[in-house]
C-alpha cells in the first residue's frame, strides 16, 4: 500500500510540476521570440545607420585631406612671403647704402664747390682792392 501511495504522490507531484512548468516554458518561448524580433528590428535599423556613419566618416576624411592640403599651401605661401620680405629688406638696405653714398658724394661736391667759390671770391676781392 505504501507503494501505491508513493506512486500516487509521485504522480501528483509530477502533475503539479508540469502544471507550473508549462506556463514557465511558454513564457520563456514568448520571451525568446520577443528577443529575436527585437534583435531583427535593431539590426534592420542599425544597418542603414552604420552605412550613414561610414559615409560620414569617408566625407570627414576627404574634408580633412583637403584641409591638410590647404594648410600646406598656406605654409608655402607664408614661406614665399617671408622670402619676399627678406629680399625687400635686402633691397631696402642696398638702396640706403647706395643712397647714403650718393648723398655723401653730393654733399662733398657741394662743399668743394662752395670752398672753391669762396677762394675765387677772396682772390677776386683781393685783386680788386689791390
Amino acid at each position: 500500500m505504501t507503494e501505491i501511495i508513493s506512486t500516487i504522490a509521485l504522480a501528483l507531484i509530477s502533475v503539479i510540476m508540469i502544471v507550473f512548468w508549462i506556463p514557465a516554458i511558454l513564457q520563456i518561448r514568448k520571451t525568446a521570440k520577443a528577443v529575436e524580433d527585437f534583435l531583427k528590428t535593431t539590426q534592420e535599423n542599425l544597418n542603414p545607420l552604420l552605412s550613414e556613419i561610414r559615409e560620414g566618416a569617408e566625407h570627414i576624411n576627404k574634408t580633412v585631406e583637403r584641409i591638410e592640403e590647404s594648410v600646406k599651401n598656406v605654409q608655402r605661401l607664408t614661406s614665399a612671403v617671408g622670402e619676399t620680405g627678406a629680399m625687400v629688406d635686402e633691397v631696402n638696405n642696398l638702396i640706403k647704402r647706395t643712397g647714403l653714398s650718393v648723398t655723401v658724394k653730393t654733399a662733398s661736391l657741394g662743399i668743394g664747390i662752395k670752398t672753391a667759390l669762396g677762394v675765387l671770391a677772396k682772390g677776386l676781392i683781393k685783386k680788386r682792392d689791390a
